[in-house]
């Protein structure tokens, strides 16, 4: 048996990428969700490769690789972006709606599934042996055009990560989104190299001579580069367990004015582009997993720079959400009760002592005063 040199490069860096994905998903060392899906991300990409290198000795090896799902793409952006977004957010967690993305990989399997509806028919008496190439057509057709919506879905994907990337902080202030960003660019430029064997590869005139004068190797050779960088570069981070530098330890007046602006503007940011105010069990120490600044720190500067206590500070934002939504008529259906509960209250006589204290009107009168603009809400 010979393999050329191209295919032993795919099949060492398919060999590679298993080794390096079984580490990141046992490892105990840094976020173990980042871990868990930078893991399954090089994981996927390593099958899609053993599929296209592993050498064809007999036709059971071949009929696996036509029938076993090896080449599933379609979970491969939604891995990248919650990748980065558990490092830049330690305290996310992989809800019910986030799982949803990866509904899609059903589109991977539908080629499969294909030749099984085949054998299983055959097997049965429903369809004869002879008909077996026409079913093989379907498939291979199937396999051309699925690759459309993965490239897209991959690449929408991408985009999404680089916009939650560029509302983040600097570089400088958290070295590791330089990863990150590295981690998007080289899928971005990856996805250039696939456009332009994608084009001549679904235009029936101009695929038997691309794939006979190229093969798959444009669009192999590139992942096995990546498994190799992904995998050795995405490892060592386990090491750094957090997203930037720790901050100073100093809490009082010494805090020096760069310090406080910094925790201040970091603050600001997280309640109003991430709105983590809305979290009802809301701590100062959730506060620092999210923000990658210390407690200590933050009730220091809100305390001694902001003249307020962390409670005052968060129900500030939250009061302000609720007016908001009191005024808006898409949000009528709801009581004010309702409305404070989504807001991140989680005691009414709390949201009403608070909402009287900031506003100066209790919520009732704020809804009379409003009335003759938005329509009436549940009360």
């Amino acid at each position: 048996m010979t393999i050329s040199p191209f295919d032993l490069i795919l099949l060492l860096g398919t060999t590679q990428g298993f080794i390096l994905a079984t580490l990141l998903w046992t490892n105990p060392k840094g976020h173990r969700l980042s871990n868990r899906l930078l893991g399954p991300l090089i994981f996927l990409l390593s099958l899609m490769s053993l599929a296209v290198s592993v050498p064809l000795t007999n036709r059971w090896i071949g009929l696996a690789v036509e029938l076993l799902p090896l080449i599933v793409a379609m979970p491969l952006g939604p891995l990248i972006y919650f990748y980065v977004k558990s490092v830049l957010d330690p305290s996310f967690r992989l809800s019910k709606r986030e799982r949803r993305h990866f509904y899609p990989v059903i589109l991977d399997i539908g080629a499969p599934l294909i030749g099984w509806i085949f054998i299983s028919g055959l097997l049965l008496g429903f369809f004869e042996q002879k008909n077996g190439p026409t079913w093989g057509a379907v498939m291979d057709e199937y396999n051309t055009y699925v690759d459309i919506p993965r490239w897209a879905s991959l690449t929408i994907y991408l985009f999404l990560t680089k916009r939650l990337l560029t509302a983040s902080v600097s570089s400088d202030q958290h070295p590791q989104l330089r990863w990150l960003r590295q981690l998007v660019y080289v899928f971005l430029a990856f996805q250039i190299i696939w456009f332009l064997h994608l084009i001549p590869y679904i235009i029936p005139a101009s695929r038997n001579a691309l794939l006979d004068r190229f093969g798959w190797y444009p669009i192999y050779v590139p992942i096995t580069i990546i498994i190799y960088w992904l995998g050795l570069k995405g490892y060592l981070q386990i090491r750094t367990t957090n997203v930037g530098p720790q901050p100073t330890k100093a809490t009082g007046t010494d805090i020096p004015q760069t310090t406080v602006k910094q925790v201040v503007a970091t603050l600001q940011q997280a309640m109003v582009a991430d709105r983590i105010f809305l979290d009802p069990e809301l701590t100062v120490e959730k506060v620092g997993q999210h923000t990658q600044l210390a407690p200590k720190l933050i009730s220091a500067v809100i305390n001694q720079h902001l003249h307020k206590n962390f409670n005052s500070f968060i129900n500030e934002y939250r009061i302000e959400e609720v007016k908001q939504r009191l005024v808006d008529s898409t949000h009528e259906h709801l009581t004010l009760t309702g409305i404070a509960f989504d807001c991140g209250f989680n005691s009414q006589a709390t949201f009403q002592r608070t909402f009287k204290q900031i506003t100066g009107t209790s919520p009732r009168e704020f809804v009379a005063q409003h009335r003759n603009k938005t329509s009436q809400i549940g009360i």
